[in-house]
């Protein structure tokens, strides 16, 4: 994952919370400022993380009820990752992406 990627992500957090979460599947609800913020082609770079077999499944963006769903293989991905990148606490998100970046790394 690009560093340029990770550090939207880092910014991107303070925008969303989870709304539901059981492994495999993460619903986060965004603010309207996450998508003035996070432009088509960003989240076209998402694209390239996902597919029916991969570490990310998919994604799906509800404009209308301000929300977004990830499907992710929980078994590479942990969900308690997840949890920590989405949490309050800045320093574990940092950690948590740096573990994401690993997970998703072409090389891994």
């Amino acid at each position: 994952m690009p560093a340029e990627s990770l550090g939207d992500l880092l910014t991107l957090r303070r925008f969303v919370e989870v709304a539901h979460h059981i492994p495999g599947r993460l619903r986060l609800r965004f603010s309207n400022k996450l998508i003035a913020s996070f432009s088509q082609g960003k989240l076209k770079q998402l694209d390239a993380y996902c597919s029916p077999e991969g570490y990310l499944r998919r994604y799906q963006i509800n404009s209308d009820t301000g929300s977004i769903v990830l499907e992710y293989d929980a078994a590479a991905i942990r969900p308690h990752i997840l949890n920590q990148l989405f949490g309050q606490d800045g320093e574990q998100a940092q950690q948590a992406l740096e573990q994401l970046a690993a997970i998703l790394s072409p090389s891994h």
